[in-house]
C-alpha cells in the first residue's frame, strides 16, 4: 500500500502538468509580467508557469484540483485509504481548524485567503496587521473564535469526541495566537492548536514544504 500511495502522490503533479500542456487541451493565456520574486519558491513558480505558458495562479489551481480529484479516485480504486486521501488534500482535523483560522485572519485583514497565504511567505500576521491598521486583539480573537467554531463542527461531524474538543479549546485562547510566525498552512504549523508538523504537501500542491520561513 505504501508503494501505491507514493505512486499516486507523485502522479498528482504529473497529471496536473499533463492536463495543462498536452495537445493544448486546456488553454491558458500568458499572464502578466511576473513580479520580482522574494523567495526561491516564488521564482520556481514563475519559471514553471512561464514554461507552460500560463499564470502562477492558474497553474497552482490546476495542481490543487488535480490533487483533489486524484485523491478521490485513489480511494475509489483502492489505491488510498480515506485517511490517506484526507491527508493529501488537507482535509484532516488539523487542516480544517487551520484553514478556519486562515480564513478568519484574511477576513479581519480585508484580504482573500489566497492573498493572505501568499503574503505570509514573506511577512507575519503581526506585520500585516500593522500595515493595515488592524487591531491586534481583534485579529487574535477572530482567529481563536473561528478555530473554536471549526472544532465544534468537527464534533458534530463525528471527527472529534467532545473530550478531545474540550482539550483543544482549553488551549485555544486569543492571547496564545502567535502572530509572529511565518506561514499559516493547512498542516497546522501556523495557528491551529496542535503545534504539529505540516502535511507532505504545501498549500500550493507541491510535495515539499513552503518556500517561506517558519
Amino acid at each position: 500500500m505504501l508503494g501505491k500511495t507514493k505512486f499516486i502522490v507523485a502522479g498528482v503533479l504529473v497529471v496536473a502538468l499533463l492536463a495543462i500542456g498536452v495537445g493544448g487541451a486546456i488553454a491558458f493565456a500568458q499572464g502578466p509580467t511576473p513580479t520580482t520574486p522574494k523567495t526561491w519558491m516564488d521564482l520556481y513558480w514563475q519559471t514553471l508557469a512561464q514554461k507552460l505558458g500560463t499564470t502562477v495562479e492558474k497553474l497552482q489551481q490546476a495542481i490543487t484540483d488535480a490533487r483533489t480529484e486524484a485523491a478521490k479516485q485513489g480511494v475509489q480504486q483502492g489505491l488510498l485509504t480515506q485517511n490517506q486521501a484526507d491527508r493529501i488534500t488537507g482535509n484532516t482535523v488539523q487542516g480544517v481548524i487551520a484553514q478556519a483560522g486562515l480564513d478568519a485572519a484574511a477576513k479581519a485583514l480585508g484580504m482573500t485567503s489566497a492573498d493572505l497565504t501568499t503574503a505570509l511567505r514573506t511577512k507575519t500576521l503581526l506585520t500585516l496587521a500593522q500595515e493595515k491598521n488592524v487591531d491586534i486583539t481583534k485579529l487574535r480573537t477572530a482567529i481563536a473564535d473561528a478555530e473554536k467554531a471549526a472544532i465544534d463542527q468537527l464534533v458534530k461531524d463525528g471527527k472529534l469526541t467532545q473530550a478531545q474538543a474540550d482539550k483543544l479549546k482549553a488551549n485555544l485562547k486569543p492571547e496564545n495566537v502567535d502572530l509572529n510566525r511565518f506561514g499559516f498552512g493547512r498542516g497546522g504549523f501556523g495557528f491551529a492548536p496542535f503545534g504539529g508538523k505540516g502535511l507532505p504537501f504545501d498549500g500550493k500542491g507541491m510535495p515539499f514544504g513552503r518556500g517561506g520561513r517558519r
